[in-house]
């Protein structure tokens, strides 16, 4: 039954590649949390982007070319060195002061290198894994349950940010030895198509989709710095506590709920309905800025947000648009780049933000409502990612179901 769920286009996937495949991205996934909250605590200037400049372009970097290598290179190598790279990485910064400036552009380039390698490697094995029928379920749940493992791990060590580290190190080294006992059957797959990436660039339904994602992740990196400078106008310190630790929390709950309901609807729709709930946010908040109320509204749909989109457009949809005898880890590496590229620009636009006369802060809320009502429209013209016979199969399963409960009451 366990295999049959887990089936790939008729073939059955073997337990331990399940396993063995979830296990690698919760694994990175809660180190990454980790580190990035460690890193940050101790930087001694929150304006400072030369961290950020040099992590996230080695992340975009490095990625693609850990994609390239995988047309050469067997995955199970390439994850094997990423994970290690993750240990020593975990082990260098514990040793190294991070509030040494010489020390950053060493700590940037190592932490963005041991994530951004051999991520489209892990994702694209993932994705193997799964089908489409499950995709949706399995990332929300996956997703939901490292967001959850690296707050509890840093909850647990209370700011013990040298045992944080060494805990890191040695939660990484886990995750290779799980590798090696394991012995997943399936990692290697035949490559039969190779697209290159101008020939994904050129791909219609990819643009669709990367386009929104694109826009998505701008409006809410360069967003965000105008609304903390706004609540700091007004003195709303407890919107700002509300922001960073409720929006994470509903993000997560929002992110195990929408893998399912994607997976009964379909990503278009989820996707969709996502924009519009977070444009007619912005549109109102620029109605009424000065309206406490109307930021923790648009907090939490933000939040909601930012689960829903992630889940989808980190896990899910490059998964769909390739097929197990393509090489996968182009497309994920390729759907990485806006979320890093907008971070970098929302960490250079922030000192701005923050001197910027109140009256023009007002006028970035009905630009970014603009911008994300704009995304629509390519989705509108993509197609669903989740083949229509899967989604007339479920509701005429549910049909049934409901007609045979509907018989035992009245009979």
């Amino acid at each position: 039954m366990f295999k049959k769920y887990f089936s790939i286009e008729g073939s059955a996937t073997s337990v331990s590649d399940v396993i063995t495949s979830s296990v690698i991205l919760f694994n990175t996934f809660t180190w990454f949390y980790t580190i990035r909250v460690v890193i940050n605590s101790n930087l001694q200037d929150p304006n400072n982007i030369i961290f950020f400049a040099i992590f996230d372009f080695t992340v975009i970097i490095s990625g693609i070319i850990g994609a390239l290598f995988a047309k050469k290179i067997k995955r199970t190598y390439i994850i094997c060195f990423w994970l290690v790279l993750g240990v020593i990485t975990s082990l260098l910064i514990a040793f190294l002061n991070v509030n040494l400036t010489e020390n950053m552009a060493l700590i940037a380039f190592l932490f963005g290198c041991s994530f951004g390698f051999g991520m489209p490697a892990g994702l694209a094995y993932f994705a193997d894994c799964t089908i489409f029928e499950n995709r949706g379920r399995s990332s929300g749940l996956l997703f939901a349950a490292s967001n959850l493992g690296g707050f509890l791990l840093l909850v647990l060590l209370q700011e013990n940010w040298s045992a944080v580290l060494v805990a890191s190190s040695i939660w990484r080294t886990l995750g290779l030895g799980l590798l090696f006992l394991l012995k997943p059957k399936n990692i290697e797959r035949e490559v039969e198509d190779q697209p290159s990436f101008q020939l994904i660039l050129h791909n219609r339904t990819f643009i669709l989709f990367f386009v929104p994602w694109l826009l998505f992740c701008l409006v809410d990196n360069l967003e965000k710095p105008y609304g903390f400078a706004l609540a700091k106008v007004f003195g709303a310190t407890e919107f700002i506590a509300f922001d960073e630790a409720f929006e994470p929390l509903l993000g997560t709950l929002f992110a195990f709920i929408s893998g399912f309901v994607m997976d009964i609807i379909g990503r278009k729709k989820v996707i969709t309905y996502g924009f519009i709930s977070l444009g007619v946010a912005f549109a109102v908040l620029s109605i009424g800025p000065t309206i406490q109320a109307f930021w923790y509204v648009t907090s939490a749909i933000d939040g909601i947000a930012w689960g829903v989109f992630y889940v989808t457009f980190v896990l899910v949809l490059w998964g769909d648009l390739s097929s197990p005898n393509t090489i996968r880890e182009r497309y994920f590496a390729l759907g990485s780049i806006p979320f890093f590229l907008a971070e970098f620009l929302g960490k250079v636009i922030y000192p701005f933000a923050q001197g910027v006369p109140k009256e023009n802060i007002y006028a970035a809320f009905p630009l970014a409502s603009f911008f994300l009502f704009l995304a629509v429209l390519p989705l509108m013209y993509a197609p669903e990612t989740l083949p229509e016979k899967k989604i007339k199969d479920r509701e005429l399963k549910q049909y049934i179901d409901k007609a045979k409960k509907t018989k035992e009451k009245y009979t």
